[in-house]
């Protein structure tokens, strides 16, 4: 404990262990100036005669044994104590006055006295001042033990910091580490999973589009054939029914050749009436027919040229007021099988306009008759 209080520099000043030693010699010198003083007293006259005196006193008496205590009795009443005489007065003794001898046989002893006296002193003050010494030598002694071990605990303290940083700054250099590895470590993953997954949909969609496209490729060469198969028994049949028109036309012709060298004016006009198929039409455009025995009526030319003038697509100016004919050939439901230019107009983009008009147009309507011619002329003018 004493050690812990010594090496605190906080701890409150400690009064010195000599302090009491230093204050008991003090003490005692005091004592002995005071005794040799009174002892250095001046010498007696001769023949002084000297006084002394014995003091005595009674000494008390042996008490008796007691009696056997009687039966108690009352007690009388306590008579009142005599206080004790007053004690005489000492006689003063008076020293006898030392002889010469005797003074200087003091004076001596006193000058011994004092001499063992400056020595003993002169002793203390070495040993104290030894002990003092001694006491400061082991204190700056203890005090630079202290500052070394303090010295020592604080580079120690350091030490254990440095390391504990070193450490802290190792482990926090680890975790990061095992950090970027997992987090690289879970990139790759997801970049394998997102790899893998893309992949996987790739496959499947092209699979997806290898079946749609085997789908679309059978269905698109399934409606070929069916296309080609109609447009096939479509063409037996405009070629049939063209042929039987054909056979007709020259029939009538024939027929129609043979009245006018045997008839005359008359019968020849009758009969290229309702015989020449001939129509008209008004508007955008007018149309000619063969027939079975009869031709379009007169306001079928306006409603074919009302559904073909639509589809005309021709931007640029026209001089003047050209006009082509194109001839289309159709279907006995009214769907055309072909258009071609038969009279041009002397400008060919509007020859091409109105060709990709009748193409673009499919069908014709039915005539009044509910029939559609299977071939037609029509004329059509950028004016009209």
């Amino acid at each position: 404990m004493s050690s812990r209080y010594e090496n605190d520099p906080f701890a409150p000043p400690r009064r010195s262990k000599y302090l009491r030693a230093w204050l008991m010699a003090l003490a005692a010198h005091i004592l002995l100036i005071v005794a040799l003083v009174w002892n250095v007293r001046p010498p007696k006259a001769v023949g002084e005669a000297a006084v002394e005196a014995e003091l005595w006193s009674e000494m008390p008496t042996a008490a008796a044994p007691r009696a056997p205590t009687p039966p108690p009795e009352p007690e009388p009443e306590p008579e009142p104590v005599k206080p004790p005489p007053p004690p005489e007065p000492e006689p003063v003794v008076v020293p006898p006055k030392p002889t010469p001898q005797q003074l200087q046989a003091e004076q001596q002893a006193h000058e011994a006295e004092l001499a063992l006296e400056k020595k003993r002193q002169q002793e203390l003050k070495d040993k104290r001042e030894l002990e003092e010494r001694q006491a400061k030598e082991k204190a700056e002694k203890a005090e630079k033990a202290r500052l070394q071990k303090e010295k020592e605990k604080k580079e120690q303290a350091e030490e254990e910091r440095k390391e504990r940083l070193e450490k802290e700054k190792a482990d926090k250099a680890e975790k990061d580490k095992q950090k970027k590895e997992q987090e690289k470590k879970d990139r790759l993953e997801k970049e394998k999973a997102d790899k893998a997954e893309k992949d996987k949909l790739q496959k499947e969609k092209e699979k997806k589009d290898k079946a749609e496209k085997e789908k679309a490729d059978k269905e698109k060469a399934e409606k070929k054939a069916a296309d080609d198969k109609r447009k096939k028994e479509q063409a037996a049949k405009d070629a049939k029914d063209a042929a039987a028109a054909e056979k007709m036309r020259q029939e009538n012709m024939a027929r129609m050749a043979g009245l006018a060298g045997s008839g005359g004016s008359g019968s020849a006009e009758r009969s290229s009436g309702p015989n020449a198929g001939k129509g008209g039409g008004n508007g955008s455009g007018a149309g000619t027919g063969a027939g079975g025995g009869h031709g379009p009526s007169a306001g079928y030319g306006a409603k074919v040229a009302a559904k073909v003038k639509p589809n005309i697509v021709y931007p640029d100016a026209i001089s003047g007021n050209p006009r082509a004919e194109v001839e289309v050939r159709t279907a006995p439901g009214g769907d055309i099988i072909s258009a071609r230019l038969i009279k041009s107009s002397g400008n060919k983009a509007w020859d091409d306009a109105v060709v990709r008009a009748v193409q673009k147009t499919d069908s014709l309507p039915k005539d009044v008759d509910g029939k559609v011619p299977p071939t037609l002329v029509i004329g059509f003018r950028p004016q009209d």
